[in-house]
């Protein structure tokens, strides 16, 4: 061992000064290691930074009083002994636990509350609302101010006559005041319970006021003592000392209990990130301790609240910016992967050369180790220092400006800061051996077969690795798919991570990049016009992708559907099979006319299946959809279809074939340039897919990155306008009771601010046609008003929710019979089978407000004879000291029922004659409304389930045989008492038409089209499903049920039933005009007074909570913790975007240009112009830079907007309502992208330049060589 150490001390000042004899290309693989080592420890470093950050947030938040810990306990008798034992439990738990946390600890007792009476009166004491309780804090002299002429309390008791017990005790002066006591005056203190001192006389020695009414000193006092006999009684603390507590009042009360309470004065600034966990950890422990051996134990305080909530929100804020972080330092190493491989292609000759002097692959593998471990140990020591340094000036940057003060970061380096280097270190470590390895097995022979041929495939694409790992990346996004969240709840509620699942979005990238490259040599190939291999790999896959899914796609419909069903995917696989046997036959022919025709037939039967109505079975990639335009393009059997929406749908048939004829004829009268390049880059494309797909990393992780800050920023602003719903919204509505009935919706638009407002019923549902029952909850609007005043996205639905909304209106409502205006009064003349005394019939009517009153015109008694019941349309009560709400005219009679008012018993069978109803003017004029003469305008109530059986019908004969000419009879079956049975005037009812949502239908397995029975707020109602919704604002559709109705029809049938309470719109949502209207003094009326007085006022309906949009945006903006960590995590990652893709393509191209030197100067001495040179130059580099952003673009936006959905929950681990919709921050990513183009284009003017300074006798000299 000391043989090999000496060794490796004797050989490293060789390897330093080889290392050092290519410092230019080895330094960007030393900034290589350093970054992916920096970023490793910087992740550590920057999450305490945030955590500290975080945790200062959330404490600045709360009042400092509030993170104090208040501790109370009853015990008695109250003596010191007891006290002892309540005391010795509290400290041996605070001590214990959390004594380093608190600056100071304050104690206090208090007693039972005693009646309070004046003295003579003890016998009557505790009739009136005059309570006391005498208390003691030992530093009450401190914090307190005598009045003048007081003095503090004797210690002993004092004699007074008559008094069983007599002592003195301050008092504060708002209480005197409240009593009218002063200093001498004697009150009698009565305890509540029996005792063998039957009172205490207390003589007012002093009245004091506080020095500080807002000192902390009071806070015990006013949260455990004061506040537990406030409210309706009016309550005298008399303060006394500890002994005079104890000695008299605890010797004299011995059956008496006392409160013993201690207030922990807690430290902030001794909480740190390191020490919130436990801290919360025994603030629960202490109060489930003292909880079990106290009696009567409280503990009030917020730190362990919000240490909780800090924790939580630091959890799931942290999780995205770990996925980042994860992608930047796995792009990073494939950086160090890349110029590593770079840096040994340099050294090829002179490893040969050392090979043939006799050197092993052992001691040349010894050599990059040293090198590399060398590297790789500086950047571990290095980089936590550096990424400390570099997170603690972010403080100074405007992102942490609000969080830091303007100060720099306080910083950290941790032991796990140097663990995350050293694995940083053991990665590029790992990375730079790779090549080496490669690199050490080279001789003399096989250096000069690589020199004469292009370089193989990449081990990994010989050994199928990249394969393996997208099958791995795709195995672990099924598994992330089915688990829905990379956060996964246990089964008592505890969260957690699956820290591989946080990799998934790395591991996709690399995958998918590593694969295309197995494609970049037949892109070549297939751009060229060398080779259509790429062509039919893409056919072959599409159609065996297709096949697969109509064999094995779920079956649609039922018995019958099921047949239709496999025989549509008959026609399918017959679309797929003929159009791919039609494409390689094609493509066998070398006829040029043959296969001409073979593609116009190609072209001309894919069109005609697709204007046909056949399913055409497309495989769709890169779908494009802004909302407005969505660009589909898909393959079947090698026919390119672009389907194209944008206002008028239009497609584009284009076959492949076709487009390879063209890049062939092109190719055949292309530049020399031109040709040379793609020449060149499909003879050896591993040179150029290296670089490519660095780019392709590089470009994903910047779109991915971006994609992050930017949808993060509008989820924020979607989630505050999907909580409101509209500009104002107003929950739980209570129309007014009292008073005249007034129109609803035209007392809102009637306020200045508000240009419209819709109304919303949410009505509690039940689903009859389920066994069960399931819940729901129905939610009517008025479409046409909700449409322009409520907020909705695009993919809240298949179709546009406007056009879903207005399709709710229903075909057949209840018509009713209008009154005339003068109506005074209403009459009603019916005959029941038999009298019944117990039976009331009423009639519903609707005001010109659609407020509906129930009117009972009495009971069916007398002896079984014509009944005619009358009463006034004007409501009253003899009950009630108010007038109830008055109808308003015109009024209209929409429904009469009968009910039994016996609540104990059952309805009874049986049936009632109407023969007619009327109205009784203020003249006294009567004017029948319904004379029954035919029954065909009026339908049976099913508000009952009962009441299917329930018959009108019309009367021909009486029961003596006379004529009874119109009149209607109505039978009904037996049922329930207090539910209403009866008719109302219209036809009958259709199902209404609602909107269901996903979860409703997946919950209860319901479809679209089906018709069924449901409950809303306990009226049978029919329904039809006439098209279903995902999202709906204000609703949870994620873990509940919902139907959506118009709200017209919903008001116009539950309120049918004249027994029923009133159903009317609970929510009313406002679209406002402006914030500030110009009142006529000159006072401006904004929104924020506007809101004030729906709130606090009760304007123009008392209501539960009012929502506003603007507050909700202002609250709603990206949490400062999150958009600084955000705003720094991008600059990271467009920093590593910038500089490692500048750093990459000019190593890239310095190689290259080495390698190809000789190359350009024989391209000169054979003819080829500088401008052909150039060209070529230019063609190389534009593809390779070309391919690779645009490539790495497209996978980061689909990568956004696969992993996007996964992350998208709540600072509580919930999933965000409206879900994520990727947005990406253009503006940041143009300008590194255009920097980045910038360098490359310098760099390759650079190159240019070096060519045209190529000496051409120096070329061939060395060629000579």
């Amino acid at each position: 061992m000391r043989a090999a150490l000496s060794a490796i001390i004797a050989a490293w000042p060789m390897v330093a000064k080889r290392s050092l004899s290519h410092w230019r290309l080895l330094s960007t693989v030393v900034i290589g290691v350093l970054l992916s080592s920096t970023v490793m420890a910087g992740t550590v470093i920057y999450f305490d930074a945030l955590r500290e950050l975080a945790l200062k947030n959330s404490l600045n938040q709360v009042e400092p009083l509030q993170l104090d810990i208040l501790l109370k306990a009853e015990r008695g008798p109250t003596t010191v002994e007891e006290y002892g034992r309540v005391a010795d439990a509290m400290t041996y738990q605070y001590e214990g636990r959390l004594n380093w946390l608190f600056q100071d600890v304050q104690r206090s007792a208090k007693t039972a509350t005693f009646y309070l009476t004046v003295p003579g009166n003890e016998e009557n004491a505790g009739r009136d609302d005059a309570r006391a309780f005498f208390t003691f804090n030992p530093r009450l002299t401190d914090n307190i101010t005598l009045l003048p002429g007081g003095r503090f309390p004797n210690e002993q008791p004092i004699e007074l006559a008559g008094a069983p017990l007599a002592l003195e005790a301050l008092v504060p002066a708002d209480a005197a005041e409240m009593f009218g006591v002063g200093v001498g005056d004697n009150i009698s203190a009565v305890p509540y319970w029996r005792d063998r001192t039957p009172y205490t006389s207390v003589v007012i020695s002093g009245i004091f006021e506080r020095n500080d009414p807002n000192s902390e000193f009071w806070h015990q006092h006013d949260t455990l003592f004061r506040s537990i006999t406030s409210g309706s009684f009016r309550t005298m603390p008399f303060f006394v000392s500890e002994q005079m507590f104890f000695n008299i009042l605890g010797a004299n009360f011995t059956d008496m209990d006392s409160s013993y309470a201690w207030h922990l004065d807690t430290d902030r600034d001794r909480l740190n990130a390191g020490n919130t966990t436990i801290t919360h950890l025994q603030v629960r422990t202490m109060r489930s301790q003292l909880a079990t051996n106290l009696f009567g134990f409280r503990q009030l305080t917020t730190l362990d609240s919000t240490l909780a909530d800090y924790d939580r929100r630091l959890f799931f804020s942290k999780i995205p910016m770990f996925v980042v972080m994860v992608l930047i330092a796995v792009v990073i190493i494939y950086y160090v992967v890349t110029l590593s491989s770079l840096l040994v292609e340099q050294q090829r000759g002179e490893l040969a050369l050392l090979r043939s002097r006799g050197a092993s692959s052992g001691q040349i593998l010894v050599v990059f180790i040293l090198e590399g471990a060398t590297i790789s140990l500086i950047a571990i020591v290095v980089a936590p220092l550096l990424a400390a340094s570099i997170i603690s000036l972010m403080g100074f940057t405007p992102a942490f400006a609000d969080l830091s003060g303007g100060e720099r970061l306080n910083v950290f380096i941790t032991r796990g800061a140097y663990l995350m280097s050293g694995l940083g270190g053991l990665f590029s470590f790992a990375a730079l051996l790779i090549p080496a390895v490669r690199a050490s097995r080279i001789g003399v022979t096989r250096h000069r077969q690589q020199s004469a041929r292009p370089t193989g495939p990449p081990f990994y694409q010989r050994f199928y690795l990249d394969v393996m790992l997208l099958v791995i990346s795709i195995f672990l996004f099924r598994q992330l798919h089915d688990q829905g969240s990379v956060v996964a709840t246990g089964l008592f509620g505890t969260v957690a991570v699956n820290q591989a699942l946080l990799a998934v979005p790395a591991l996709i990238l690399v995958a998918f990049a590593v694969s295309l490259l197995r494609l970049f040599p037949l892109s070549i190939r297939y751009i060229s016009g060398d080779s259509p291999n790429l062509m039919h790999l893409i056919v072959g896959v599409a159609a065996a992708v297709q096949a697969a899914t109509i064999i094995f796609g779920s079956a649609n419909g039922g018995a019958n559907g099921g047949e239709w069903d496999w025989t549509a995917r008959g026609i399918s696989l017959g679309i797929v099979a003929l159009m791919t046997a039609m494409y390689a036959a094609t493509e066998r022919l070398r006829d040029g006319r043959l296969r001409a025709i073979g593609l116009a037939a190609q072209f001309v039967l894919i069109a005609a299946l697709v204007l046909s109505p056949a399913t055409v079975p497309v495989l769709e990639f890169l779908a494009y959809n802004n909302g407005s335009t969505a660009i589909t393009p898909g393959i079947v059997g090698g026919v390119l279809l672009v389907s194209v929406s944008a206002g008028v749908n239009f497609f584009v048939p284009l076959p492949l074939g076709l487009i390879f004829l063209a890049f062939a004829a092109f190719a055949q009268r292309a530049p020399v340039g031109f040709s040379m390049g793609m020449w060149q880059m499909a003879r050896n494309p591993t040179h150029y897919a290296r670089m490519s797909l660095l780019l392709i990393l590089m470009a994903g992780l910047g779109i991915f990155a971006a994609s992050f800050g930017g949808t993060l920023e509008r989820s924020f602003r979607e989630q505050a306008q999907y909580a409101t719903g509209a500009d104002i919204r107003v929950e739980g509505l209570t129309v007014n009771s009292r008073g005249s009935s007034v129109p609803l919706v035209e007392t809102y638009e009637n306020i200045e601010l508000v240009d419209e407002a819709s109304p919303v019923v949410k009505a509690f549902g039940t689903d009859l046609s389920k066994l069960l029952g399931e819940s729901y909850t129905m939610v009517a609007v008025d479409g046409d008003t909700l449409n322009r005043v409520g907020w909705f996205r695009g993919d809240f639905s298949e179709r546009p929710m406007s056009q879903l909304l207005t399709q709710l209106d229903h075909a057949n409502p209840p018509i009713g019979i209008d009154l005339p205006v003068d109506s005074r009064g209403i009459g009603i003349r019916v005959k029941p089978d038999r009298p019944r005394e117990s039976l009331a019939l009423s009639i519903r009517i609707k005001d010109a407000n659609d407020r509906y009153f129930t009117y009972v015109m009495g009971l069916l008694g007398g002896n079984g004879d014509w009944l005619t019941l009358e009463r006034g349309l004007a409501r009253g009560t003899n009950f009630r000291r108010f007038i109830p709400l008055q109808p308003t005219q015109p009024l209209t009679m929409v429904s009469l029922a009968i009910h039994d008012t016996n609540s104990r018993g059952r309805l009874r069978a049986g049936n009632i004659t109407i023969d007619e109803i009327w109205v009784r003017d203020g003249s006294n004029r009567v004017t029948v409304l319904e004379d029954f003469d035919a029954v065909s305008d009026w339908t049976v109530l099913r508000g009952a389930r009962e009441s299917i059986t329930d018959i009108l019908q019309p009367v021909s004969a009486g029961d003596n045989g006379e004529a009874e000419q119109g009149a209607a009879q109505f039978i009904w079956s037996e049922g329930p008492p207090l539910t209403g049975r009866g008719i109302y005037h219209g036809p009958e009812a259709s199902p209404l038409p609602v909107l269901a949502s996903r979860s409703f239908l997946s919950d209860t397995g319901h479809s679209v089209g089906e018709e069924f029975t449901v409950s809303i707020s306990g009226h049978r109602t029919p329904i039809r499903i006439i098209d279903s919704f995902e999202y709906f604002p204000t609703l949870d559709t994620v873990g509940k049920r919902y139907l959506v109705a118009d709200v017209a029809s919903v008001v116009r049938y539950t309120n049918l039933e004249p027994t029923s309470a009133e159903i009317k719109p609970n929510e009313m949502w406002l679209r406002t005009t402006s914030d500030t209207i110009s009142g006529a003094a000159g006072n401006g009326y904004d929104r924020a007074m506007l809101v004030a007085d729906m709130r606090d006022n009760g304007e123009p309906f008392q209501s539960r909570a009012v929502y506003d949009r603007a507050e909700a945006l202002e609250e709603a903006t990206v949490d400062p913790l999150v958009q600084a960590g955000w705003r720094a995590l991008l600059f990271m990652a467009f920093g590593a975007v910038l500089i490692l893709s500048c750093l990459g393509f000019l190593v890239h191209s310095y190689v290259s240009f080495r390698e190809r030197e000789m190359q350009f100067g024989l391209m000169r001495t054979v003819g080829f112009s500088m401008r052909q040179l150039v060209t070529l130059v230019w063609l190389e580099q534009a593809i390779v830079i070309g391919a690779g952003m645009a490539l790495g673009a497209e996978m980061g936006r689909r990568l956004g907007a696969i992993i996007m959905p996964f992350l998208s929950h709540n600072e509580r681990g919930t999933q965000v309502l409206p879900p994520f919709v990727l947005e990406i921050d253009w503006g940041t990513l143009a300008i590194t992208y255009g920097f980045m183009i910038l360098v490359f284009t310098a760099i390759i003017l650079g190159m240019i330049w070096f060519i045209r300074r190529i000496s051409l006798q120096r070329i061939l000299r060395l060629g000579e060589l």
